[in-house]
């Protein structure tokens, strides 16, 4: 539908610019829907309009005469361009998330913005557009990505070093609704996955999953390949190409507080089924035959429905526990039995040293899980 001509008191002035019937002029942003008085200054009105009016085109990206002025380049959303072209190596899922988070930087008025012109101001009135429509763990996101990408356009010189108008901003709060899996808790849906022949896998994931650390992936990922020299070889999936954290962790590796030992657990994986897969279906199910692998998503609502058929009590306003917390149970558990150095390095979390390692060895060293003698 076309706009509504202007009355004939307000047809020479600039777009967004009224003027009463008492001479009284006022502005109206188009973006915000605000009005702002202006007083009777017809000269100063129309200056001050303007001047409003180029910076809202700008900020929608109509910035194309403003943008050769300025260099096209120095654009926000030309620079979000620059910056995924420049990102390799990464996992599909990785890069879709990367791209819906450029995508809503891009989108916004931000966006048109140069770079030189954003502010802190601007970055926080974008972020809390975000949390508004997005919440606040994907405005997190974004405000990170955003920091990427303005960090990225200051080392090849397109603003000032040691200006990220990002980092003096407000990061979101984020409530974590998700409830922690105590031992107990633990136990309670082990047994459960044990008490049904058909939900052994489920048992064993379980088990793998707390006395080594690892994520739900790198868990459905094991083979029995990976058992050799007294050891589980595990390259993480989560990192990029050769920086990949690579443990490799003891078959004699104890978990007292939980009654595991690695070596115990992987022999529990073998069954009378034949498959290379440390996780693998002992029945048929659905279209998947005894012996193939357990997709992680599969895993993840297997345990939930053991979890569920386990009656587990979650407190007003959480969420259950996921298969991800047996990990955030074994760097508790482990931190209490071994010390906090250790939890790190068998987690694979970054430190100073790890870091160096990957340095030195571009990645091709292997981190050895060390029990410390009396244990």
């Amino acid at each position: 539908m076309a706009a509504r001509p202007r009355s004939v008191r307000n047809r020479t002035l600039p777009p967004n610019l009224y003027q009463k019937k008492d001479g009284y002029f006022w502005f109206r942003n188009p973006i915000t829907k605000e009005t702002f008085g202006l007083g009777r200054n017809k000269e100063a009105a129309v200056s001050q309009a303007k001047t409003a009016n180029a910076d809202i085109e700008r900020r929608r990206g109509d910035t194309s005469l403003l943008a050769r002025m300025d260099g096209g380049d120095s654009l926000l959303s030309k620079w979000c361009d620059t910056y995924e072209e420049g990102l390799t190596g990464l996992k599909p899922n990785t890069m879709r998330s990367i791209r819906s988070q450029l995508a809503a930087i891009r989108d916004d008025e931000i966006g048109g913005m140069i770079l030189v012109h954003i502010a802190p101001r601007h970055v926080a009135e974008f972020i809390e557009r975000c949390e508004q429509a997005r919440g606040a763990p994907m405005a997190t996101k974004i405000r990170s990505r955003l920091r990427d990408v303005l960090r990225s356009a200051m080392e090849r010189g397109a603003i000032e070093v040691g200006k990220n108008p990002v980092e003096v901003t407000y990061k979101p709060k984020v409530e974590v609704k998700r409830s922690r899996l105590t031992l107990d808790t633990y136990r309670a849906i082990l047994a459960e996955a044990r008490s049904h022949k058909s939900r052994q896998w489920v048992a064993n994931a379980m088990e793998l999953a707390l006395v080594t650390g690892q994520r739900l992936e790198d868990v459905c990922r094991m083979s029995f390949d990976d058992v050799h020299d007294g050891f589980l070889w595990v390259e993480q999936t989560k990192g990029r190409g050769p920086n990949r954290p690579k443990l490799c962790i003891p078959l004699t590796l104890a978990l007292p507080a939980a009654g595991l030992v690695l070596g115990d657990v992987v022999k529990k994986c073998r069954d009378r089924v034949v498959s290379k897969h440390l996780i693998h279906f002992s029945h048929a199910i659905s279209k998947a035959k005894p012996g193939a692998p357990a997709a992680p998503g599969t895993l993840s609502q297997a345990f939930k429905v053991a979890r569920n058929a386990a009656k587990i009590e979650t407190e007003k306003g959480r969420t259950p526990p996921t298969f991800h917390e047996l990990r955030s149970l074994a760097a508790r558990l482990y931190s209490d039995q071994y010390g906090k150095d250790f939890a790190q390095s068998l987690l694979g979390h970054k430190s100073a040293a790890m870091t160096a390692v990957y340095r030195d060895s571009r990645g091709q060293d292997w981190t050895e899980i060390k029990i410390s003698n009396g244990i």
